[in-house]
């Protein structure tokens, strides 16, 4: 690795290690007479080095100022080679000059040296007389890195009382170290020797490194002082450190993209490919939280607390939803090195009981080492109406410029591009790290008419015609071998000629939105590298293009969804229900606008991870975990045309940007020991494909299904089940003492002779699987992957202690409260009451309001001052109740009451309208959200954010109440306490299902 440099290109040295040295008024710091100074002058030419070396030279020969341990002079010339270019013994005294003393200094830099450094003519003598000695203690490390070529330093050890004259005379030296030291022998030597060393070459596996000791003397006057600028900056970047660029896309497969052979249009993605290295084998955790926590750590995703999703805190360690102090991520490592980070797009590691504004923040993106954070936190949001984060602030909605729809794609491209301009705006030259982590093309698929357009009559073929196309495209364009074999379609999936011709009108029109979400993705980004280009950093960026945090997502089901949540809640519609549905919204060719929030059939995800099986959940299979990725870095990798096909993951990202910046993994972080990364870096791969591979070993797992690959041999099992799922009647399968996970059937595959998995091997080779099986069970106790199904404690009945609190009162002023986060109401009786203050006149507008219009509730006044309850019903049905009478003026209390059925999710029941103690409205909803409302839409007290809830109030929106609300209370009728438990059971699941999706 590199490391940084004695001397740069500015002021700006490495931080310092050890004390900081503060001189009393008068020659020095006079702290004792038993205590001297180790002085370490740098110079950025040798020239002036030589001319300040004599000066301090003369001043020891005049008996001026005393040195007991010497001084010399080490130089670095433009071939790298290490000089000890002078140690002032010009008497022919056996290198003891100055006593004994230059014979020390030399004996504790030249031996540890012997090899590289050429050892000047004055100095042999010394060199020889202490060549046995083997003194070490880092020195040698410190001046062969931290001298750049054509630099030098002057290093000698002179009495504290003579500091200031020492100081004067080294004039041309822009940058000095001063460590005080107590005449205690060479062991006291060697540490501070060290110690002055380390202001010019740090000890980057301790963070945050240290502020750098004044290297001045500090007198009376300014007359009696020499100054230091040296102290002002931070900690900088290795010399020549490049920019570091992480695009992650969301819920993409391997065969989508035609730069790997599909049929999406990603000119951006072939532009990063053709000027770098494409990776045909990397591979990700099957699921967003866990890919991005691994990602952004370098570890695997059980040992930072991400075995599922960030919303799904559980009870063991592999399963916290929370990355441990001892796991330090790649940002916080690099922001401490110098590097200024930013964030921009979908975060998905906060726990979803966090995300609100009381914290804690230790899982928002600042405390992960990001300097600045735009974007949302949930697994997914709205592409025209996301809650955004800014930082540690939630900001809420944004609205589009100039009537336009806003896109939260084109948004954030918009804010990475500022954050760049003016970080270059205030510094030339500090590298940057940017995560561009989008939230295409996770679910709900939003993209505007025109780009899912270029599509039209793209995927009339279908899936299975897709499959068999894509995979020749990938065998001529050499992205898999010309053997791969196209692997079956699970029976699962049917086949797309025994669909109905309005299915097969549905289900074309679902993929073209899909992938015209990705090349408007794609098209960002391409907006994102020509900023970088026109900014002149391009060529000192090292791009990660990675196009999938998982495979496709199967999470559509079997026949996709113009409302994603829709499965969550066991609503399943077959293709003719979902076509007269979205009649309502404005026909199939609205389908990906504001009025939706599709998915697609799983078949097409499956089509889109070609020519693999399966996809997102399934970490038994590559179509689950294993996408695209491009790397570039314009100045300083050659793209040789070759693929790269060794064995890599998302956890060798974070080992690979370390070692190519030139900065070792930390030990301690805030006083607290690092794990060590389980990443292997792949920087030996740009130098050739025929690299031998390094990362041997993987094992993976999500929600039971597993697999561990060794050596190219790759063994798994799956569980009985398809992604998407989760009914009770599924999962008691899997209870404690009812699941037998060596019962799962294993499967086997040769990698290397069968590129796509299409050939299970494992009755021929039982040994080698006994072996595997064996090996996956050894990984998943080290990687705290044990208990197996951990991921799924709260649908198996284990689940946190009961809330205690029954009534919730919100303030006017809340806005934008994330739907992980709203009170319990599912499955219960509740009522919500608003303090109101009705002025003269009437008033109108939403008391509260969660969610949107496929999926939401609202309590509103209209213009005629009539209190409306509206409940949207994943915009299959609307159950709205209006009271009879307005509103009374003045200062009233309103109330909605829902009194349930029963207490189970989903149920029905009857609704009342209340002005105080009088009745004035009633109705019915004979169902009730068993599950979810949504995945990202939040709730607003006083207005209704984002998409509403009623159309009919859509024109007003946000349509704040014009009246006084003094507090909005939800009041949560208690249940008897076995009734209780279940509901909480229910509702913790609700918590899994936000973020399952992610």
């Amino acid at each position: 690795m590199r490391a940084a440099g004695l001397l740069g290109t500015r002021l700006a040295w490495a931080s310092a290690g050890g004390p900081t040295a503060c001189s009393e008024p008068g020659k020095g710091s006079a702290v004792s007479k038993d205590t001297m100074d180790v002085v370490v002058a740098a110079y950025r030419d040798l020239g002036a080095a030589h001319h300040d070396f004599g000066a301090v030279r003369d001043l020891i020969k005049g008996k001026r100022v005393k040195t007991e341990y010497g001084v010399i002079l080490v130089s670095k010339d433009a071939d790298g080679k290490v000089t000890l270019a002078d140690t002032g013994d010009h008497l022919g005294r056996r290198g003891a000059g100055w006593g004994t003393g230059v014979g020390v200094v030399v004996g504790l830099f030249a031996p540890p040296l012997l090899a590289s450094v050429v050892v000047g003519a004055a100095a042999g003598a010394a060199v020889g007389k202490f060549a046995e000695h083997r003194l070490t203690g880092g020195i040698d490390d410190k001046i062969g890195q931290a001298l750049p070529a054509g630099s030098a330093a002057v290093i000698g050890v002179f009495e504290d009382d003579d500091r200031l004259v020492v100081e004067q005379a080294l004039p041309g030296s822009p940058a000095k170290s001063v460590v005080p030291m107590e005449k205690k022998g060479l062991s006291e030597l060697k540490s501070a020797l060290a110690q002055a060393m380390g202001k010019f070459s740090p000890d980057r596996t301790v963070l945050p490194i240290p502020d750098r000791g004044f290297g001045g003397t500090t007198g009376r006057t300014l007359g009696d002082s020499v100054p230091d600028w040296t102290i002002i900056p931070g900690p900088k970047a290795p010399d020549d450190a490049p920019n570091v660029l992480i695009v992650l896309i969301d819920d993409a497969g391997f065969g989508a993209t035609d730069t790997f052979g599909g049929a999406i249009r990603t000119p951006n993605l072939t532009r990063v490919q053709k000027t770098g290295l494409t990776y045909n084998a990397f591979h990700v955790t099957a699921v967003c939280s866990p890919t991005r926590a691994a990602l952004l750590t370098g570890r695997n995703h059980h040992r930072v607390g991400m075995g599922t999703i960030a919303e799904l805190p559980g009870p063991f360690p592999g399963y916290t939803g929370e990355r441990p102090r001892s796991c330090t991520a790649l940002p916080r490592i690099l922001k401490e090195n110098g590097y200024v980070t930013g964030g921009f797009g979908k975060w998905h590691l906060t726990p979803g009981s966090q995300m609100g504004q009381a914290g804690p923040f230790d899982h928002w993106p600042l405390s992960w080492g990001f300097d600045r954070w735009w974007g949302f936190l949930t697994g997914a949001a709205g592409q025209y109406d996301p809650i955004i984060t800014q930082d540690n602030t939630t900001i809420g909605v944004p609205e589009g410029k100039d009537g336009k729809l806003y896109y939260f794609p084109d948004d954030i491209t918009d804010k990475a591009v500022e954050w760049l301009h003016a970080v270059r705006a205030t510094d030339a030259q500090k590298p940057w790290m940017l995560y561009y982590s989008t939230g295409c093309a996770h679910a709900p698929h939003h993209v505007a008419k025109e780009w899912a357009d270029r599509y039209k009559g793209k995927f009339d073929q279908g899936w299975d015609a897709y499959r068999e196309e894509t995979l020749a495209r990938q065998k001529t364009l050499g992205i898999v071998p010309q053997d791969t074999e196209l692997s079956r379609r699970p029976d699962l999936f049917p086949a797309w000629d025994s669909l109905s011709d309005a299915q097969k009108k549905l289900y074309a029109r679902q993929m073209e939105v899909y992938a015209g979400y990705q090349e408007n993705a794609d098209w960002n980004v391409g907006r994102l590298l020509d900023a970088i280009e026109e900014m002149g950093d391009l060529d000192n960026t090292l791009i990660f293009y990675i196009w999938g945090d998982n495979g496709a997502s199967m999470e559509g089901t079997l026949t996709g969804s113009f409302n994603e949540t829709t499965f969550f809640n066991g609503l399943v519609l077959e293709a003719d229900e979902q076509l007269k549905l979205i009649e309502r919204w404005g026909g199939i060719e609205e389908w990906g606008g504001f009025h939706t929030a599709p998915h697609f059939a799983a078949a097409w995800a499956h089509a889109a991870n070609t020519p693999f099986q399966w996809g997102k959940q399934m970490a038994s299979h590559l179509g689950g975990t294993r996408d695209p990725m491009v790397v570039a870095w314009p100045g300083r990798i050659e793209p040789d045309g070759a693929l790269r096909s060794q064995f890599t993951h998302c956890i060798d990202i974070a080992p690979t940007v370390l070692e190519l910046v030139g900065i070792p993994e930390p030990k301690l972080v805030d006083g607290i020991g690092q794990e060590p990364m389980d990443g292997t870096s792949f920087a030996y791969t740009f130098a050739g494909a025929d690299a031998a591979e390094r990362h041997t070993v993987q094992y993976f797992e999500m929600l039971g299904s597993r697999a561990i690959y060794s050596g190219g041999w790759w063994a798994c099992a799956k569980l009985d089940k398809a992604p998407w799922d989760f009914k009770p009647e599924t999962m008691k399968r899997f209870a404690p003492g009812v699941y037998d996970p060596d019962k799962d059937p294993w499967e086997l595959y040769y990698l290397p002779d069968d590129f796509s998995q299409a050939k299970d091997i494992a009755a021929d080779h039982p040994d080698k699987l006994k072996e595997l099986q064996e090996l996956w069970w050894k990984e998943a106790e080290r990687n705290r992957v044990l208990p197996l199904l951990g991921g799924f404690s709260v649908w198996l009945g284990i689940v946190p202690p009961m809330p205690t609190i029954s009534r919730h009162t919100f303030a006017p002023d809340v806005q934008n409260i994330q739907t992980t986060m709203i009170p319990r109401i599912m499955g219960r009786s509740y009522a919500i009451e608003a303090e109101l203050t009705v002025p003269d006149g009437g008033a109108e507008g939403v008391l509260v309001a969660f969610a949107d219009f496929i999926g939401g509730f609202s309590l509103w006044v209209d213009h005629e001052g009539r209190l409306n309850h509206t409940y949207q019903f994943l915009g299959v049905d609307t159950y709205k109740q209006t009271s009879d009478v307005p509103v009374p003026g003045g200062d009233v209390t309103v109330k909605m009451l829902f009194e349930a059925d029963e207490p189970r999710p989903g149920s029905g029941g009857k609704v009342t309208l209340w002005a105080d103690d009088e009745q004035i409205g009633e109705g019915t909803m004979p169902h009730t959200i068993s599950m979810i409302f949504t995945t990202y839409a939040g709730m607003d007290i006083g207005r209704d954010n984002g998409g509403v809830v009623d159309l009919n109030y859509e024109d007003k929106a946000p349509y704040a109440f014009t009246g006084t609300i003094k507090k909005v209370v939800f009041d949560l009728k208690p249940a008897t306490h076995e009734d209780e438990k279940a509901l909480h059971e229910h509702h913790s699941r609700e918590s899994v299902a936000a973020g399952v999706a992610g």
